[in-house]
């Protein structure tokens, strides 16, 4: 007997459904690839479709630093500088923890700042001082690198 996919002679017991076992094997391994393909594609667009509702169609752009200014107070032993200033939204009906990069134009240090973005604003602060190895007054550079938005039943 001939079999259907490849023609090659084969003995009727070789053969089912008049396919050989070598074309069935095959095309169960293509069958396999083509349903962990469809797996893969599924598994992104409901990431995808996850990640655009959770963040409500608000953007990097949405969020910006402002008023930002450091004050600093000396004593005998140390000197400090604390900065304070406000993460602004242009989205005031959710709530948002977003990441700021902070880099320290005077020391080439970078950091990173979470800060929760209610109604609106966020308190954005910061603190160094001659013990932690402050020498002049800071200047930073603030990015909004990433945010997520999350829900809430009982804030007022």
């Amino acid at each position: 007997m001939v079999c259907k996919k490849c023609k090659k002679e084969c003995l009727e017991s070789e053969l089912k459904d008049g396919i050989c076992r070598d074309c069935m094997s095959k095309t169960n391994k293509n069958s396999m690839i083509i349903t962990i393909i469809i797996s893969v594609v599924i598994s992104v667009l409901i990431s995808l479709a996850i990640e655009g509702w959770a963040n409500s169609g608000v953007g990097l752009k949405d969020f910006k630093v402002e008023s930002f200014s450091i004050d600093s107070e000396k004593n005998s032993y140390s000197t400090t500088y604390d900065g304070k200033g406000i993460i602004s939204c242009a989205d005031n009906q959710n709530d948002y923890i977003v990441l700021v990069e902070r880099k320290d134009k005077t020391s080439n240090e970078v950091s990173y700042i979470p800060v929760i973005v209610h109604k609106g604003k966020g308190d954005l602060t910061t603190y160094d001082s001659s013990y932690s190895g402050a020498t002049e007054k800071p200047e930073y550079e603030f990015n909004i690198i990433g945010y997520r938005s999350f829900k809430h039943n009982n804030w007022k």
